[in-house]
Order: structure tokens, then sequence, then C-alpha cells
């Protein structure tokens, strides 16, 4: 009896113990769950928004659209539908030939396109196009302009212009290295990669076709269309690389990061045609930058054609006619809808818009729509007021990321703030599921954005998120065209090329890259065409 009464005692005295404890343990966790909730409250709350572009505008023309009754229509020979750098290009073409019946009609409050820039207390900065590279021999028109501007003059680049060294550097096993290919701790295997691949792509830089017309160039339509090369259109750039047993992770990931870059695509959705492109047509090229990115020759254009502007003209409906086009718009500045008569067109929109706005497009180039794909895009302007110690590089870049880094707006200036700078940060949807991804990017909430690129920035700044002042984020949902196999080679790009009677296409897209030289190229050929009739 009496030893049950001790064990009694003692199963009591555990009990007791493991109440204590059980209660120690809720303590614990409570403060832990208060630690956290006093974090959260403790943490900085970073001010962002989204800038844009107007989805609203662009979305209209999905909306059934009835043609008002008794709208009289106002009149213009030609008619220039976006202000991107292709339709401010055609119009600076026309109004440097003594073309002057003209109007430019843009979605947006301003023009520029993906080149558009914004500014904060530090000065400018690109929202999209943030650099140019310097032209290459067939590149005739950006020369052009460039000498208007004054960056070129005799044959050389203004040293202001032509970027700053650190120019790239990249984050690798938690350090800086120069320059973007990740060859810190390479293997020799991998290193022989890089090599091989550098040497292919010398060999096809200086490749002839037997049309006589270099391999690879700027403009692409300037390029051979001997069968051999246009053959790598057929293929993808992952068939491409295997076929060559370029295959190392490293290699892969910088090869990504390029196509990302250049096409918002990956080796694996992207024509091995637009890879070999990429590196050959402009392998010996320079970088031009200003503050606000390619803004700079955006904001020129507009300024040599700013009368025959209008903004904020959302394209709603165009009506042949025998002897031209009615075009029907909503002003959204004036919320009313306005009619404009015109015998031309010049198409400077992504060519997705046409069937929505233009009934009477023909079946086979309606069917030859479904070769263009567009690529989304994020950028986020974040202004750091202490950034780091050490000078960062123009193009700052993580190994390993998806996403493209940031470039930083105040590398140009002389005189710089102390540790105060703007950093543009780029992320482009790579996926094959291109509606999937612009679905993602347009549902984001502000707050998801901020996070989704700090868990990229914090990797080489761990304390960058104290020292924001402020994040402005811009969604691309059809930021560029993305080559595609078969897409160069194809017929598309012919059947649209020109659209209908005295109707031109000017774009980008109908060179399946998306880069100032080539929307310049369209703009100015359309511009022609005008002149023409």
């Amino acid at each position: 009896m009496k030893e049950n009464l001790e064990e009694e005692n003692i199963d009591h005295k555990n009990t007791d113990i493991s109440r204590k404890g059980f209660i120690s343990i809720l303590a614990s966790l409570f403060l832990i769950f208060s630690g956290v909730l006093w974090f959260k409250w403790r943490r900085k709350e970073i001010p962002t928004k989204f800038i844009g572009p107007t989805v609203e505008r662009g979305h209209a023309i999905r909306e059934n659209f009835l043609i008002p009754e008794g709208l009289t229509p106002s009149s213009v020979e030609t008619a220039i539908i976006g202000g991107g750098i292709s339709g401010l290009s055609a119009a600076w073409y026309l109004r440097k030939h003594g073309y002057a019946n003209f109007q430019l009609f843009e979605l947006e409050d301003k023009t520029g396109g993906n080149s558009i820039s914004g500014e904060n207390r530090l000065g400018k900065y690109p929202w999209g196009a943030h650099y140019l590279p310097t032209p290459g021999e067939n590149a005739h028109y950006v020369k052009e302009l460039l000498e208007e501007v004054g960056a070129l003059k005799n044959g050389k680049y203004d040293e202001r212009y032509l970027v700053h060294e650190v120019e790239e550097r990249l984050f690798i096993y938690g350090i800086w290295q120069a320059g973007l290919k990740p060859l810190m701790g390479a293997r020799a295997e991998e290193r022989r990669e890089f090599e091989y691949f550098k040497d292919l792509i010398v060999s096809y830089m200086h490749a002839k076709g037997r049309d006589g017309k270099s391999a690879f160039t700027i403009p692409v339509s300037k390029s051979s269309r001997d069968p051999k090369f246009l053959a790598f259109d057929r293929m993808l750039a992952s068939e491409f690389l295997a076929s060559h047993n370029l295959k190392s992770r490293r290699f892969l990931w910088y090869i990504d990061y390029c196509l990302r870059d250049e096409f918002g695509s990956n080796h694996t959705n992207t024509s091995a045609w637009a890879l070999l492109h990429y590196f050959a047509s402009r392998e010996h090229a320079h970088n031009l930058v200003w503050p606000e990115g390619n803004g700079f020759l955006a904001d020129y254009l507009r300024g040599q054609v700013n009368s025959h502007v209008l903004t904020g003209y959302t394209l709603r409906s165009i009506v042949k006619e025998k002897t031209g086009y009615k075009l029907y718009f909503t002003n959204y500045l004036q919320e009313k809808p306005v009619c404009i008569r015109a015998k031309n067109i010049v198409f400077s929109a992504p060519k997705f818009i046409l069937p929505y706005v233009y009934p009477e497009l023909k079946k086979d180039k309606k069917e030859a729509l479904h070769s263009f794909a567009y690529s989304p895009w994020m950028t986020a302007n974040i202004l750091v007021n202490h950034f780091a110690e050490e000078e960062p590089a123009w193009d700052n870049v993580t190994f390993a990321s998806k996403s493209l880094g940031y470039v930083v707006a105040e590398h140009q200036k002389i005189g710089k703030l102390p540790h105060a700078r703007t950093l543009t940060f780029f992320h482009a949807f790579d996926e094959d599921d291109t509606l999937h991804s612009r679905r993602k990017l347009l549902s984001m909430r502000e707050g998801e954005a901020i996070e989704f690129i700090l868990r990229e920035l914090e990797v080489p700044h761990p304390n960058i998120r104290e020292n924001i002042e402020e994040v402005g984020v811009y969604r691309w949902a059809h930021a560029m065209v993305r080559p595609v196999p078969g897409f160069i080679s194809g017929e598309g790009v012919r059947l649209l090329d020109k659209i209908d009677t005295n109707f031109f296409a000017a774009h980008s897209d109908l060179s399946g890259m998306s880069n100032f030289e080539e929307a310049q190229y369209r703009g100015v050929i359309a511009a022609k065409k005008v002149l023409n009739t």
C-alpha cells in the first residue's frame, strides 16, 4: 500500500512538471509569435504604386463598339496609330522630308512606348528600354538620328553617352565578379563551353549567304535569306545548343539571361536563328546610355513632331471607304468619341490589336497573327537613400536568378550623390504560356510586387529594404514580341507588312524582336511608303 501511494505521488509530481513545461512552451510560443508580430509592425512600410500602362484604355478594344451617329469627321492625309518608337520614327521621317499632313494618335498620356521614362528627386530613369547598342553598318537611320542628337559626330561617339566603367557585374558565391559570364569557380569543361560558343559566333559574324548578304545583321530584314541560315529558324535554340554539346548549368543560365533580356524568352522556346542573331549581329557593339534610357531618344523624336501628336486616344474601329478610311477613337482626356478620315494609315501598334479594330482584315492575315507571341515584363524603379558603400556597376545581375537584375540611372553622372541611387529592376516572364504569365502579372497587388522584387534584391543586398524611399512598378503585359521557331522565316511577316491598300504596318513585332533599331526601321520604311503613294 505504501509503495502504491509513493508511485501515485511520483505520478502526480511528473504530471505537475509536464503541466509547467507545457505552460512554459505556450509562453515561449506566445513570445515568439508576439515578436514576429512586433517585427512585422516595426518593419518599414515601403511606398509602392503601379504606374502604368493604362490597362482599361487598352482593353477597351475588347468591348463592343457602336459607331456613333452624326459624328462629323476631321480629315488628315495620314493617320499614325501608336506613339512608340516606330510611330515616332515614322512621324520624324515624314516631317524631315517636308510632309506635314499627318497626325499621330497615342493611347497613353505620353508617347514613347517601351522607351518611356520617369523622374524622381535624383533625376530621370527608364521605365523600359534602357540602352542602345552602337549601330552596325546597316543601321543607317539609327546613325542619322544619333548625329542629330549629338551622340555621333564625324564617326565618333560622344564619351558622355558610352557607358562608363564598371559596366557589368555578377553576384556569385556571395561576392561581385566583373562581367556577366559566370566564370568564377567554373571548371575547365564549363569554361570550354564559353570559349567554343564564342568561336562559333565569330564564324557566323563573318558568314555570308548566297545572296551576298551577311547571315545576321540589323535590321533583321537585311539579313541573308539563304536557306542554310533560315533553317536555324525552324529549330529551337535548345536543339542547336545540344547539337554542339553546350549543356552546362552555367552556360545555359547565361544564354537564358541574354534571351530574357532581349526577347523575354529562354533557350527552350526561342528560335535558334534568333539566338545566333542576338550574338552575331552586334558582338562588338558598345552601349549608349542615358539616365532615362532610350527615353532620351523618344523625347527628342517627340520634340520634332510635337504639333502632330494627340495623346489619350484609344482606337476603337477602322472602316474602309472607297478613297481611304474612317478611324473611330475614344478621346479619354475629353471623354468623347472622335472620327478621323484618312487616306493612309501607318499602324505602329502591336499586330494582335488588328482583329479587334479592323473587322475587314483578310482571313489569311488573321491566321498569320497566330504566330505572334508577346512576352510580359515587369519593371520597377526603386529609390534607395543609402544604397551601398561600394560603387555599383551600371548593370548588376545575380547568378542563377530568373530576373534580370537592375541598372543604375545615375551611373553616367559626374559628382554623384554619396549613396542614394535609383535602381531600375527588370523581370521578364519567359514561360511558354504567355497568357498565364500575363494574367499573373496583372493580378499582382502592390504588396506582392514589392515582395517579389525584394526576394531578388535582398540576395546581393540583405539590408536594402530599410533604405528604400519609394517604389514604382510598371507592368508591361505585351512588352515584346517573342521570336518563336518559324516566325522569322514564316509567311506572317510578309502577309502583315501591308495590311490593306495604303494601310501600312510599322512596329518592331514585324521583326520578331523588340529593340530600338527594329522599331525605328519599321517606322521609317512605312513613312517611305506613304511618301511614295
